[in-house]
């Protein structure tokens, strides 16, 4: 029997006109043949001092590729030695003393395992029969070395490799293996495996490893007393697992990488398509390189990994849960229009350096005073006390409401481990005025991970609804490459709200990017226009605060329209701003998307889709020290609070 990894040929989307990713077909040398063997008119007759043995046979992994055809994960035949007690030692010491005196029968670049006196005495009095493991699997040097013939009494036994070609390019996304059963020494048990299985530990190897595994085969197997195989027969043949061709674009993922390294910081990227939800890009930056679990990490290699500085196996597109800072203003606006304590344009509230809410002082992050303005030129100045008024006159029960709607506060559905939820508060223990200062400008117990950001973001680009995240574009079978199966896009929620109203959210965020007075200059483009909002938050990390910026939005074209958030962290008491420390990272990526857009798979548009929006600057006022606030007629009355100029402790 043939064991088969993959086969893959070049395919044809069935229900799309651009042409498919060309994937190669697996090579001779990613499989595995167990052939029947026959010796003797009767070979399963097993005579009273032979022995027959049910081994399972460990399935081809599935191929996992991108969406421009580059290859992720795969499989390859590996080499190790094995070594038959039966037919080298007489007795149990005989056996140790062999194993121990394996060194001086090898070159020194012959990787051998420890194998313990107690792992051979068992190994001797269960299964002298089966073949004891001696080596990992061999590097090319080490085969090289060996040849073809192997010392008396030992053999190359052939497994499958895991190895990722890509690297750390999409460690976080697709994961690592790790061995499920290790090699057994004592007595038979009722399953065998006739190599090692594997089992996902991290990524989608880990979340989807039940269909990444495969169908398990099954090999019967006779040995004589010395322990030669006599003879096998296949029961069942293993079954590869289907091919998953994901929604990653491997170049744009690359750029991404690059952006964020460059930057010199922690932080993360994620791109996605708003209109079918597929995730065009996802980094995590620091990252690390998965093929360091082959055949199993060393415990001093893990070690280094797992305490390495700024923690390389922490996902934090995924798992990182972050104050969003002011790119969730946009949010809050649309609470207040939807609950109609936000007349459109009509509602204005002034833009102090800061407000007093019940004795606590809350600075905006401009020292200015402006007069009133109106929603638009607040997200473009990211004017903090604006939003302060914004809240105290909602209340927590819409602006939690209009969250939900846009997916924050919700895991997203991703085949990915430790899928953070965020957190939304709850109204009812957050309703309180400072609650609802540090709601209105992501601060407090507002948390969000940059994918649940991205997401929000295509709902606002497209208006209606929050995309399912689609990041398994289709299946396919592993030997001849046909579809099995596509992924359909799907949405997770629709937003519900008054489109007169999102587009007064995205005139104030074209101008965050475009307006004279906004803060994300540096990601300005000509074509395609960008959309974004910026923002600046405290994060605590082990105890110590440390700053975060965001930059968050979409471009203003199709196929696809890209959404996007990235977020990067500030080292130890480094000072960040959205506009300075992570615009540049996303218009780095942008602009070398679009300046080749049939590389990187996007369509440039001929022009903006919606005419640009006239936005009014609100007045420059001289400072004051205290002047009462007029809130809103519907809301007059609930709270009295003062909002003043200067600088004061809080």
């Amino acid at each position: 029997m043939v064991l088969v990894f993959a086969s893959i040929t070049a395919f044809t989307r069935a229900e799309e006109a651009e042409k498919a990713p060309e994937i190669p077909p697996a090579s001779e040398e990613t499989e595995i043949k167990v052939e029947s063997l026959t010796l003797g008119s009767t070979p399963m007759t097993a005579l009273p001092d032979w022995t027959v043995k049910n081994f399972r046979i460990p399935a081809p992994r599935s191929r996992i590729v991108s969406a421009d055809g580059v290859i992720l994960a795969q499989n390859r035949v590996g080499k190790r030695l094995v070594l038959s007690l039966a037919s080298l030692a007489d007795s149990t010491d005989a056996a140790v003393s062999l194993v121990n005196g394996l060194r001086n029968r090898f070159d020194e670049k012959v990787p051998l395992l420890t194998i313990t006196e107690e792992e051979v005495k068992k190994h001797y009095a269960h299964r002298p029969w089966l073949p004891l493991a001696i080596s990992p699997t061999l590097p090319d040097e080490a085969l090289a070395i060996l040849g073809d013939s192997p010392p008396e009494g030992i053999s190359i036994e052939s497994v499958y490799v895991r190895e990722y070609p890509e690297g750390e390019l999409t460690a976080h996304l697709v994961g690592y293996i790790g061995v499920a059963l290790p090699d057994q020494h004592g007595p038979v048990g009722r399953i065998e495996y006739a190599f090692p299985p594997t089992e996902g530990r991290a990524g989608m190897e880990t979340t989807l490893d039940a269909q990444i595994r495969g169908t398990e085969g099954e090999v019967l197997r006779l040995y004589d007393p010395s322990g030669n195989l006599k003879h096998q027969e296949v029961v069942s043949e293993a079954k590869a697992g289907k091919t998953l061709v994901l929604s990653i674009n491997l170049g744009m993922q690359r750029l991404a990488r690059e952006q964020l390294e460059r930057s010199g910081r922690p932080g993360a990227f994620v791109a996605v398509d708003a209109d079918t939800g597929d995730i065009l890009a996802l980094v995590s930056h620091p990252t690390f390189d998965p093929n360091l679990f082959e055949g199993g990490i060393t415990t001093e290699k893990f070690a280094a990994l797992s305490e390495g500085k700024d923690a390389p196996l922490f996902d934090r597109a995924v798992t990182g849960a972050y104050p969003p800072g002011s790119t969730f203003k946009p949010f809050v606006a649309l609470a207040g229009m939807d609950a109609g304590q936000i007349i459109g344009t009509e509602t204005l509230f002034p833009g102090p350096p800061g407000l007093i809410v019940e004795g606590r002082y809350f600075k905006n992050w401009s020292d200015s005073s402006y007069g009133p303005m109106d929603v638009r030129y607040a997200l473009v100045t990211s004017c903090n006390t604006w939003f302060y008024q914004a809240a105290l006159n909602t209340g927590a029960a819409p602006i939690s409401d209009v969250c939900a709607r846009f997916g924050l506060g919700i895991a997203p559905a991703l085949p990915l481990p430790s899928v953070s939820p965020g957190n939304i508060p709850k109204p009812e223990g957050y309703g309180d005025p400072r609650s609802l200062a540090n709601f209105a400008i992501g601060q407090g117990q507002v948390l969000a991970s940059p994918v649940q950001m991205a997401f929000a973001m295509a709902a606002l680009a497209n208006g209606e609804h929050v995309p399912q995240p689609r990041l398994i574009r289709e299946t396919l079978d592993p030997k001849i490459g046909t579809l099995i199966l596509r992924n359909q896009p799907r949405k997770a929620s629709r937003l519900n709200l008054r489109p007169g109203d999102i587009d007064l959210i995205r005139d104030g965020m074209w101008g965050v990017v475009n307006y004279s007075g906004g803060t994300a200059g540096s990601a300005a483009m000509r074509k395609p226009v960008v959309y974004g909002k910026t923002g600046t938050s405290q994060w605590s990390v082990g105890g110590q605060m440390r700053s975060l910026a965001w930059f968050t939005g979409w471009v203003d074209a199709e196929n696809p329209r890209i959404a996007f958030a990235v977020v990067t962290q500030g080292r130890g008491s480094e000072t960040l701003s959205g506009g300075r420390s992570a615009a540049p990272i996303a218009s780095g990526v942008l602009r070398k998307v679009y300046a080749d857009p049939e590389s990187y798979a996007v369509a440039l548009p001929e022009g903006p889709s919606r005419a640009l929006p006239v936005i009014i600057a609100a007045t420059v006022l001289p400072p004051v020290e205290e002047v009462p606030l007029e809130l809103h007629p519907r809301r007059r009355g609930l709270m009295r609070f003062f909002f003043g100029g200067g600088q004061r402790d809080f």
